[in-house]
């Protein structure tokens, strides 16, 4: 008998197969059966009239602060998402010193525009370090599956401060960010997240702190997943960080590397196009890249006080900040 069976929906398995009416049989918290005349179950579900589908993986969210004060990542879970994950860009809030927090929090208003009146009031600060964040994530309970990527940008601002977004990092700074990075990935963090991308400004139009490293801490902080023989490598990718160079930290740390997000630039129209043959020539060479890749163009809110499109023009630099 099974545990569980839902009947009488739509299925849509996700495989691209036409939809065929049927049910899903549970049993031990796994499918075991799809289709027709399932059998009994200590549990029914008349599903007549809905669709029935795997759950949606959310590969890029920023739910790292939300999830602090609200488990069900809304809206996410409503709209059928069952894992999320997090710390994508390189835009955590862990590790996180008590005195770096409202900063954290106002690159964040900034970057991501989120509201830093329901942060200051929603986040609870019962973690410093990366392993009590999760730790905390887990006390509290959330109601989806959620994999963490440790952030560059969070990480950077633990170990160099408020001059995390002005100057480069000393050996012995690298080195401490790198111990960061490699505790956070054996802990549990799915990998290491990081961006170069123009636009990803935090308060004043100041850049976020991973824009402000060299390729050495790039290649050391790297190199801890490659140390860790574990996690992905996530970055969002500005016009300095080539394919052919993510390549090469693929092949040194053996380990793969996630690519976002690639969109049709209407000033060089090809080079999204360039950027996936390179892509698809490195992976028949026998590295994992990845490109996350959107469905439909990607659109920018701008308003006079949120001028997001602007970001990356130095000339606005003056009237933004």
């Amino acid at each position: 008998m099974h545990d569980l069976v839902i009947e009488g929906a739509r299925i849509i398995d996700g495989l691209g197969t036409p939809a065929r009416d049927g049910g899903v049989a549970i049993t031990g918290g796994r499918i075991t059966a799809v289709g027709q005349g399932l059998g009994p179950a200590r549990q029914t579900v008349d599903a007549q009239g809905l669709c029935l589908a795997p759950g949606i993986v959310d590969i890029h969210t920023h739910y790292d602060a939300q999830l602090t004060w609200d488990p069900f990542a809304t809206p996410s879970t409503s709209l059928g998402v069952t894992t999320v994950v997090i710390g994508n860009c390189g835009f955590t809030i862990a590790p996180c010193r008590p005195q770096n927090r409202d900063l954290i929090m106002r690159n964040l208003t900034h970057v991501e525009g989120m509201s830093l009146d329901a942060m200051r009031a929603g986040i609870q600060w019962d973690f410093e370090s990366y392993p009590e964040y999760l730790g905390a994530m887990e006390r509290r309970g959330v109601v989806p599956n959620v994999a963490s990527l440790v952030g560059h940008s969070s990480v950077r601002t633990y170990v160099l401060g408020e001059e995390a977004a002005s100057r480069t990092a000393t050996d012995a700074e690298i080195a401490e960010m790198r111990r960061i990075v490699l505790e956070a990935v054996q802990v549990g963090a799915i990998g290491f997240a990081t961006s170069t991308l123009e636009q990803h400004n935090g308060e004043n139009g100041i850049p976020m702190p991973s824009r402000l490293a060299d390729e050495k801490e790039m290649l050391a902080l790297t190199g801890a997943l490659g140390e860790a023989g574990r996690g992905i490598f996530m970055l969002t990718k500005g016009m300095t960080s080539t394919i052919p160079w993510l390549e090469e930290i693929a092949r040194a740390n053996g380990r793969p590397v996630m690519i976002a997000a690639m969109f049709v630039d209407p000033g060089d129209p090809t080079r999204v196009f360039r950027e996936l043959g390179e892509i698809e020539q490195g992976r028949a060479r026998g590295r994992e890249l990845w490109a996350q890749v959107g469905c439909f163009p990607l659109g920018m809110e701008f308003t006079l006080r949120h001028p997001y499109p602007l970001e990356a023009l130095m000339a606005w630099r003056p009237a933004l900040t």
